[in-house]
Parts: C-alpha cells; sequence; structure tokens
C-alpha cells in the first residue's frame, strides 16, 4: 500500500512539473498587430513572435504578421517585403516584432 501511494506522489509531482514548463518552450504569437492601410496594396502590418530560439522567433514573427496582412488585403495578386523592426528579450524568451509591406506583382 504505501508502494502506491509513493508512486502516485511522484506522478503527480512529475506531472506537475512538466507542465509548468511547457509555456516557456512553445512560440507565443500576439494576437495584437498595427495596420498602415494607405488603399489598395498600398499596406503595412507589424506584428510580434516570442520563443526560446531566435530563427523561431523570427519565423514566427513573419508567419504572424504575413497572416494578418492576408487578413487586412484579402485574395489580391501581391509580393511582400519583410523587415525586423525590434529585438529584445522577454524573460527567458526572445521577442521579434516584424513588418511587412505588400507590394505590387512583378
Amino acid at each position: 500500500m504505501p508502494r502506491k501511494i509513493l508512486s502516485s506522489f511522484f506522478c503527480i509531482i512529475l506531472f506537475n512539473g512538466c507542465t509548468s514548463t511547457a509555456e516557456n518552450i512553445k512560440t507565443s504569437y500576439d494576437p495584437d498587430y498595427k495596420v498602415l492601410d494607405h488603399g489598395k496594396l498600398d499596406v503595412i502590418v507589424k506584428s510580434r513572435a516570442c520563443a526560446l530560439i531566435l530563427e523561431d522567433a523570427v519565423s514566427g514573427a513573419k508567419r504572424n504578421a504575413e497572416f494578418h496582412l492576408r487578413s487586412v488585403i484579402g485574395a489580391q495578386n501581391h509580393r511582400r517585403e519583410f523587415q525586423e523592426v525590434t529585438r529584445y528579450n522577454e524573460g527567458q524568451k526572445i521577442c521579434v516584432e516584424m513588418s511587412v509591406a505588400a507590394l505590387p506583382p512583378l
């Protein structure tokens, strides 16, 4: 009987220990974004993402900005130009703010 109690206690500690660090591992996307819209394809969107690894933060910020750009201009034919606005640390994570501009197709 004491073995079952100890093993269940150990399992509870193990599960709680793993779930608290899961938030630090995944890439987080900021649902807020900024839009500068002058009409048609003259649109600039700024967005950000945070991750433990710089490459994940940059690619996440690009994906997030591109997603919000598509929500603004819809299915219009365009090309994109990305630019990193700022990079900073937030706790253990690296956060990147990225802007994307919609340009006319070539």
